[in-house]
């Protein structure tokens, strides 16, 4: 089965114009022909925007199923991160991912039914703007309660803003069976800012279970100013159970 997948910092909805716009991140998505869309930085907590409802609003405006993990609640209005998607939701959850003294952060999952009793799991994560506060994160993140649970059954991909700027592997997202679809492919996959990219923020890693076929952020002049990040576009096969490493361990490196 062969999909598209989206990575997409919409930056609550505000272009590079200053302006609120939630229609046009729906038109940028829609460009992409995406079947799998993971969003960071969505909703307002700071009341600066007119929606209270904005990822129910992108999934009704794109006709597709959603999920949501909030990771600030604050009088009513709700922020983190959101996965819509053409296939059925057989589950989601929400991981806490936060540091104490910063911004609380998360990583939510969906548990995608690819039919034939076949399953994708899904990670949308946004991590922290500190070294330090990253590193936590990881490791919390590759802890036997998410990742390694998750890589037991069915085929992973994980995704979203890392925040790291350099162009190397990040360091502790190194395991047997997950890789950077952009190094394995070589391809340039410059997001930030999304004007005049330079900067590789937005990473989608997938384990054996899933064949990469290409990785590209999505240029287009909406896309330019919808945000201030690009979307970042994974073409893939999935699931390819044969390249399965079942129950592989973790391994922390850096």
């Amino acid at each position: 089965m062969k999909l598209t997948l989206v990575s997409y910092n919409i930056h609550s909805g505000v272009g590079t114009d200053g302006r609120f716009d939630l229609h046009r991140v729906g038109e940028v998505l829609r460009e992409t022909h995406a079947d799998v869309i993971a969003l960071q930085e969505v909703g307002d907590f700071r009341s600066v925007t007119d929606r209270e409802d904005q990822p129910e609003h992108l999934a009704d405006m794109l006709g597709l199923h959603m999920a949501f993990g909030p990771n600030v609640v604050k009088a009513g209005r709700r922020y983190g991160n959101a996965i819509l998607t053409r296939l059925p939701i057989l589950q989601s959850k929400n991981y806490d991912l936060s540091v104490p003294g910063r911004e609380p952060r998360g990583a939510l999952r969906c548990d995608l039914d690819l039919g034939a009793g076949k399953a994708l799991h899904v990670f949308c994560l946004h991590l922290g703007l500190s070294i330090g506060e990253r590193r936590r994160q990881e490791r919390l993140l590759l802890s036997a309660d998410i990742l390694q649970d998750a890589a037991r059954k069915d085929p992973v991909v994980v995704c979203g803003d890392f925040n790291y700027w350099g162009n190397k592997p990040v360091p502790a997202l190194v395991r047997q069976a997950i890789h950077d679809v952009a190094l394995e492919l070589d391809a340039p996959a410059r997001t930030y800012p999304s004007r005049l990219p330079m900067l590789r923020l937005d990473r989608i890693f997938v384990d054996t279970g899933v064949r990469p076929i290409s990785i590209h952020p999505h240029r287009s002049e909406l896309a330019s100013v919808a945000s201030d990040h690009l979307p970042l576009v994974m073409r893939f096969e999935a699931p390819v159970l044969e390249a399965r490493v079942p129950s592989a361990p973790v391994q922390l490196i850096g």
